[in-house]
């Protein structure tokens, strides 16, 4: 079935307003969930709902956390997110940064007791869009291993750079520390397909191409994508109070997350006028789109650029939910309560059609 990005904002807002989240917050979720599928990231997508809603039913997702700051020396804060959505925490983490950012030239917040945070460009994008500089990331579940280790201890702990330009696409860039996102994973399984023998190890540390055997996801760039995410666990983890490694609730378990979340912005027009800074970042883009290409290449991308690509073609033709996920979805929906019986995908659509 396809729907279009009106029909999923309505779709999203709609179950989690039934699986009791307030209006806000369910609006911000969905706007996160609908970016990503909009920009081609399925993982974060409609795909990432369904774990959402059996967190949810399992108790181990808080749709009305007490969110609070517990910290906050000026241009530094940390939040406490009371197990509620990952998203909501740094949506809500980041409007109080942002202000802070405008204030000071740099602010940055923590936060503990988090969870997935959805689709990281969302949030280089948004701080493009406020005229600021962004440095994002997290920590996850434990997916992946040290680097020559069998454990899982580590999370796909993504990274996320936003900077604003002024005629040109802003750069935005959002990777994980892993060569692919666990939903990537599952996506396969969910639709029995193979996967590539790089994406992942079974438990005793051996390639595989088998979805439902994929133990350990393996690191971008070997051990020094390693290096990276252990990094990562250290800005989001140990300036914020958030757990890390073993500590971790278990992704099989529908536990809670407990995990981390580190926020940077800066404000270029601390250093140069705005328009200057973006005017530089535009001559940058065309300094690399219009240098020489190599054979058989017709374009160069810049971080970021695909994605609004996709999401311009897509918001024309409308996202293809596949049958299996249709299902899910709706089967989900109704356990939480939010649709009747044998209703399909279609039935929710135009039930919570604005």
């Amino acid at each position: 079935m396809r729907i279009t990005y009106e029909e999923e904002l309505s779709l999203v807002r709609g179950i989690l307003l039934a699986a009791d989240f307030p209006e806000d917050d369910a609006e911000r979720i969905a706007q996160v969930i609908r970016h990503s599928d909009f920009t081609g990231v399925y993982s974060h997508g409609l795909s990432r709902l369904t774990r959402y809603m059996r967190q949810i039913a399992a108790g181990s997702l808080n749709p009305r956390p007490n969110f609070r700051k517990v910290l906050d020396s000026g241009a530094v804060m940390v939040f406490d997110g009371d197990n509620g959505s990952g998203i909501v925490s740094l949506c809500r983490a980041y409007d109080e940064t942002l202000e802070r950012a405008r204030q000071f030239g740099i602010a940055m917040a923590t936060g503990r007791r988090s969870a997935n945070i959805g689709c990281g460009s969302y949030y280089g994008w948004r701080a493009a869009e406020d005229g600021m500089l962004a440095l994002v990331c997290c920590n996850t579940y434990a997916f992946t291993s040290p680097f020559g280790g069998a454990d899982r201890l580590i999370g796909t702990n993504p990274i996320v750079v936003g900077v604003p330009a002024g005629r040109e696409y802003p750069l935005v860039l959002d990777m994980s520390t892993t060569n692919v996102a666990m939903g990537k994973i599952q996506a396969a399984e969910r639709e029995g397909r193979a996967i590539p023998a790089d994406w992942a190890k079974d438990r005793d540390g051996r390639p595989t191409e088998d979805p439902s055997r994929a133990f350990s996801l393996t690191p971008i760039a070997g051990h020094k994508g390693y290096g990276l995410a252990v990094m990562v666990d250290v800005l989001s983890t140990m300036l914020s109070g958030a757990c890390f490694g073993t500590d971790i609730g278990l992704f099989t378990r529908l536990e809670k997350e407990n995990t981390g979340f580190c926020l940077i912005l800066i404000d270029p027009s601390r250093f140069m006028p705005l328009e200057a800074f973006q005017a530089e970042v535009d001559r940058y883009v065309r300094m690399m789109k219009d240098s020489r290409k190599a054979p058989g290449v017709d374009e160069i991308y810049l971080p970021g650029e695909i994605e609004y690509r996709k999401l311009k073609s897509m918001r024309e033709s409308g996202l293809e939910v596949s049958d299996r996920l249709a299902a899910e979805l709706t089967e989900l929906a109704v356990g939480l309560g939010a649709a009747e019986a044998g209703s399909d995908l279609a039935g929710l659509v135009e039930k919570f059609r604005a």
